[in-house]
């Protein structure tokens, strides 16, 4: 018997095992630095170099070899990689010099240290658990977290300091918060500086969060797991920022925490001033400062009476100017501005910054949020596209090499390059496994928002020979598109499409790529632009292929906001939609947490009626149509009360539902039997119910 799609796609994690990934171009040159596992189906990652000049790939550190017995990996670091959505083990990040000669990683919470050329890495004994260790950009020094202080000892594991000897409950160094790293992508707490003399370390203390607890019904005998979790309107925790030298002598660096609750990003670049950028806890207004030897001096400012979003890459400094990404209400466009002033056109949406150097500055940018290309823009405002059309991004850049990364419509290939130029050096090896089929989308766009919305057929369908029901599929939310130009991306959709359904694909208002005013559209209403957009999607597609869609029986799934969607449709919207399945769905977003609960629907204590319109615990008597529940029970992000809660309230109201619990499941479901089973009950859930 064949494999099914939804084992391979489970297998594989969703066909990114075996891929090269977390590239680092080194600032020699010479090598280019990589993880990447050993087939499709191997979750463990092994370091890699590139000999630029030979043209080989060499495998020179295996987590096999060097740890025989994988350890019990330690628990901030489960909950780092939680934050970052790892769902791999082995070699799973790394750091490396300056020059790229010396590189070093956490294997289990043990440290070890190589160099590249000769591929020789040994544990050092150093106190451990070793979490998010970085070498010193000089290379003679390492420092880590241990979860409650930052360390630091010599290249070789000798004279090992305590730079913090924090005592206090509740407070530890060198660790990204929870907010930064789940709704800021700031996954570190600590910076060595270009000179490698010391450090900015971030402070956090949680004493004042709320605290929650994670169980696991099916394991009565295991102990509850506490976190804390800074829910709308509750405490975030007090952060704080110092200035450490090599031998732990500490300068606190003040801003007004009161005022600015939230540590967005701190850069530190070569011969500049270390800036870092605060933001107020409703997010309308972002400061970045630079750190001179004696204060703090404020260089950039953006205010939104709304929100203002994070920007990958960016502020930045180009000389003594500073480089920064704004979003435009005049022209609706997210603008790429050089000392204020903008160095790219209307209607070019910046959505990150890669590279600054003292010639260009490039960026992933899109004109429809259906692309990703990256440019190469010119401080006379000039545009050079380095890869375009598809779905392309770059994640190391030196000098004229650059790695790009693109995924296309066409195929479920991804490449993998070292580019110099406009010329491909190299194309890194792949090892990530392919569906056996080729995904067909139709691109259309919907609505008088003219919505980008893909349209699948199964692959076998006689256009005009019959009327197929139709499953939605979105996420909905801001941060994700779901409508792209790659193939792979809509490969699980083709396959729920080979089922007997036309799977549509929208991407509604507040998904990002589409401008300012796109963004800003959900701003205190998730409900109705967003059921708003999915609907006349299904009209329009309906119209468009009037033989071949039914939109009298619809089905809506989706995970997290997708999730909250999908439940939201039924409820809102029964005349439309007819069955829904919701995974890990937000159902009172006063459960959620402070950043981005805040950011889009405004503190709960000034806006206690935006709270109730978007719950759908309060609509729970509305409910007309079947829906199943599915969620995560060791979700530490949407937690399982969100699911639990509305289930009893559906059931005060005497409405039949299902809710399935997922046993010692996070918010990601990695677990293969668990992610094939639950594409297969889903697929029968919308047959029985859609008939």
């Amino acid at each position: 018997m064949s494999e099914t799609f939804p084992r391979q796609s489970a297998a594989t994690r969703n066909f990114q095992l075996g891929a090269p990934r977390s590239f680092l171009i080194c600032g020699s040159a010479e090598h280019v630095l990589f993880l990447r596992s050993e087939s499709g189906r191997d979750s463990v990652n092994s370091l890699w170099a590139y000999d630029v000049a030979a043209r080989v790939e060499t495998k020179i550190a295996d987590p096999r070899i060097l740890l025989a017995v994988d350890g019990e990996i330690p628990e901030a670091e489960r909950a780092r990689r939680e934050r970052m959505r790892e769902t791999t083990s082995g070699i799973t990040s790394y750091s490396c010099d300056t020059t790229g000669t010396k590189v070093i990683f956490a294997l289990s919470g043990k440290l070890f240290a190589g160099q590249v050329v000769t591929k020789e890495f040994v544990e050092l004994e150093v106190p451990q658990p070793v979490i998010d260790p970085k070498i010193a950009p000089d290379g003679n020094r390492i420092a880590w977290s241990n979860g409650k202080d930052l360390l630091v000892c010599e290249f070789d594991g000798s004279n090992v300091r305590n730079l913090t000897n924090e005592s206090a409950e509740n407070v530890c160094w060198g660790l990204s918060d929870f907010i930064a790293a789940e709704e800021f992508d700031r996954m570190s707490g600590y910076w060595w500086s270009p000179n490698s003399d010391e450090l900015i370390v971030e402070q956090t203390n949680d004493a004042q969060v709320q605290t929650w607890w994670i169980s696991d019904p099916a394991t009565p005998q295991k102990q509850p797991t506490e976190i804390r979790y800074p829910a709308a309107g509750t405490k975030n925790a007090v952060l704080g920022l110092a200035r450490i030298s090599l031998a732990g002598e500490k300068v606190a660096i003040n801003w007004d925490n009161d005022s600015f609750e939230y540590l967005i990003s701190v850069s530190w670049q070569k011969d500049c001033a270390a800036l870092l950028t605060v933001a107020d806890r409703a997010q309308q207004n972002f400061v970045t400062y630079a750190l001179t030897e004696s204060d703090l001096k404020i260089v950039h400012e953006v205010t939104d009476h709304e929100f203002v979003e994070v920007i990958p890459g960016q502020p930045r400094w180009h000389g003594s100017e500073i480089v920064s990404v704004i979003d435009n209400r005049q022209s609706d466009t997210r603008e790429l501005q050089l000392a204020g002033k903008a160095i790219t056109p209307p209607g070019f949406q910046v959505m990150s910054v890669i590279d600054i150097t003292t010639e260009y500055i490039d960026v992933v940018a899109t004109s429809d949020a259906v692309s990703r290309d990256v440019v190469r823009v010119g401080y006379d405002g000039s545009l050079t596209e380095l890869a375009q059309g598809g779905v392309a991004g770059a994640t190391s850049t030196t000098g004229e090499l650059q790695i790009l990364i693109e995924s296309r419509l066409d195929t479920h290939t991804r490449s993998y390059q070292l580019r110099r130029g406009a010329k491909t050096e190299h194309y890194f090896d792949s090892l990530a496994e392919s569906p056996s089929f080729q995904s067909q989308v139709h691109q259309l766009k919907t609505g008088l928002n003219l919505v980008n919305t893909a349209v699948i057929f199964p692959l076998d369908h006689v256009f005009g020979s019959k009327k197929l029901p139709v499953l939605m599929r979105p996420y909905g939310g801001p941060h994700h598109a779901c409508v792209q130009n790659g193939a792979l991306t809509y490969a699980i959709d083709q396959w729920f499409a080979d089922q007997g359904f036309v799977v549509i694909v929208a991407d509604n208002r507040g998904t990002p790529g589409r401008g300012p005013a796109w963004d800003h559209s959900i701003y205190q209403d998730f409900v109705k632009p967003v059921l708003e957009d999915q609907v006349n999607a299904i009209a329009d597609v309906a119209a468009r292929f009037p033989n071949d869609v039914d939109a009298n029986r619809v089905g809506i799934t989706g995970w997290s906001f997708g999730g909250y969607l999908s439940a939201l449709a039924v409820l809102e919207r029964p005349d439309v939609f007819h069955a829904a399945v919701a995974g890990a769905p937000v159902t009172e977003w006063l459960w959620y947490d402070t950043a981005y609960t805040e950011r889009y629907l405004g503190h709960p204590e000034k806006f206690p009626e935006v709270y109730s319109e978007n719950s759908l615990i309060e609509k729970a008597s509305g409910l007309e149509r079947p829906l199943m529940l599915i969620h995560g029970l060791a979700d530490d992000n949407v937690v399982a009360a969100h699911s639990l809660s509305l289930s009893g309230a559906l059931l005060t109201h005497k409405k039949a539902h299902t809710v399935l619990p997922l046993s010692g499941v996070t918010h990601m479901t990695p677990q293969e039997i668990i992610s094939e089973n639950l594409m297969l009950l889903t697929v029968e859930y919308f047959k029985t119910h859609l008939g």
